[in-house]
């Protein structure tokens, strides 16, 4: 494992592979330290490919993350105080939100979809845009807005 450490962050699981490789082989190599460090070797440089191909494709997806919203500089709001906002919001609420802002559903419809009633979706609606407004004013009182 010390001598994959130096390729890979994970040499415990090259090690793994070249034994099962060495396992398989029809007829025991000539010299099985000497192919097995060969092999672990190979498996490191092989894990390590993968996980630089795999952080490089996690950064690209963080980067290319659509962001809820686009910029509107006539709002007065920033899309990230909005996007910040909207995420410090209760699921359900936030839910209803979107559904009704964005999803232009009706408090009917809206009701439908989170199993509830529409005089209650209505409420967690309103309370949900005044946690919002106090939110993005810079009043926020957590107890008001996330029981």
């Amino acid at each position: 494992m010390l001598y994959a450490r130096q390729w890979c962050v994970h040499p415990d699981d090259a090690l793994q592979e070249a034994m099962l490789e060495l396992m398989r082989q029809p007829a025991p190599p000539e010299d099985a330290v000497a192919w097995l460090f060969r092999a672990v070797r190979f498996r490191a440089m092989n894990l390590n490919r993968a996980e630089t191909r795999r952080a490089r494709h996690q950064q690209r997806a963080v980067e290319n993350q659509a962001a809820w919203f686009s910029p509107d500089p006539a709002a007065g709001l920033e899309a990230e105080d909005l996007q910040q906002a909207l995420a410090g919001l209760p699921v359900l609420e936030r839910e209803i939100v979107i559904a009704r802002v964005w999803g232009g559903l009706s408090f009917e419809q809206i009701a439908d979809l989170v199993d509830s009633s529409s005089s209650s979706v209505h409420r967690r609606y309103g309370a949900a845009l005044e946690c919002l407004q106090r939110t993005l004013e810079g009043n926020e009182k957590k107890s008001r807005c996330h029981e």
